[in-house]
């Protein structure tokens, strides 16, 4: 698949995810989910609503095993998006979306949810249903107001950094990649990062130092005030509140 290939304009934009329900019949519908999808790139961004309790802690260096493995949570990621061209079923718009995160940067070694995901539109495009072609979950996403035009700006200014733009709503990426090379040389026979959720890692790790180097990976959401891009949500919480400088753009 191509990275350069083009999803189509209805998908384009920010959307943010009121509820997932999984094939067990369980429902998440607080925690904090935006993805912002561009031509081709793409960012998805994801919060534990109780991950905001540990902005107290202030730093990573602050945080003992317990709470470095409640922040593993997230499964937030930068890449690029694949999609069908439209298609119209009994008057529904459908298409299939495929996601990847090489090149980009992802939280988690592992994905939960490696499989396709089918589209489809209400009327007017602003609620978007996801399904997992398995079953595994349905999810209702809703357009974020004032993020269906042409302002949408996406820059790599450094190597693990990354800055995306849609309208009022910004996320910051800042990788860790470099830490997850000498992790992965300690599990024998591998040269590349172990297999495996994030938080099995950091309770694996030797000590405190290695586990918060594992998890110095940061996907910040702000939206517009007043002039001014103020964070609401982090995978480092205690980034929560201050501001993002807008200068790469």
């Amino acid at each position: 698949m191509s990275e350069s290939a083009c999803v189509p304009e209805l998908l384009r934009g920010v959307w943010q995810r009121r509820w997932i329900e999984y094939a067990d019949g369980s429902r998440d519908d607080t925690s904090i989910v935006v993805w912002m999808q561009f031509e081709s790139h793409m960012v998805d961004v994801r919060f534990a609503a109780d991950h905001v309790e540990l902005a107290a802690r202030g730093s990573l260096d602050a945080c003992d095993r317990d709470d470095l493995v409640r922040l593993a949570s997230t499964d937030s990621s930068s890449g690029f998006t694949t999609c069908t061209p439209l298609a119209e079923r009994n008057g529904v718009r459908t298409a299939t979306a495929e996601w990847f995160s090489e090149p980009g940067i992802a939280v988690q070694p592992q994905t939960l949810f490696p499989e396709a995901g089918l589209l489809e539109w209400n009327e007017d495009g602003s609620v978007m249903i996801e399904r997992a072609p398995s079953g595994a979950y349905v999810e209702e996403w809703h357009r974020v107001p004032e993020t269906s035009g042409d302002v949408r700006r996406h820059r790599s200014t450094a190597p693990g950094y990354e800055l995306f733009c849609i309208g009022p709503v910004v996320v910051e990426v800042i990788d860790r990649r470099r830490y997850l090379a000498p992790f992965a040389q300690k599990v024998p026979g591998t040269s590349s990062p172990p297999e495996g959720r994030l938080a099995d890692m950091i309770r694996r790790c030797d000590d405190l130092v290695a586990a918060r180097a594992v998890l110095d990976c940061e996907f910040s959401l702000a939206y517009e005030q007043h002039g001014e891009y103020a964070i609401t949500a982090s995978t480092h919480p205690w980034r929560i509140g201050q501001t993002l400088t807008m200068d790469q753009f």
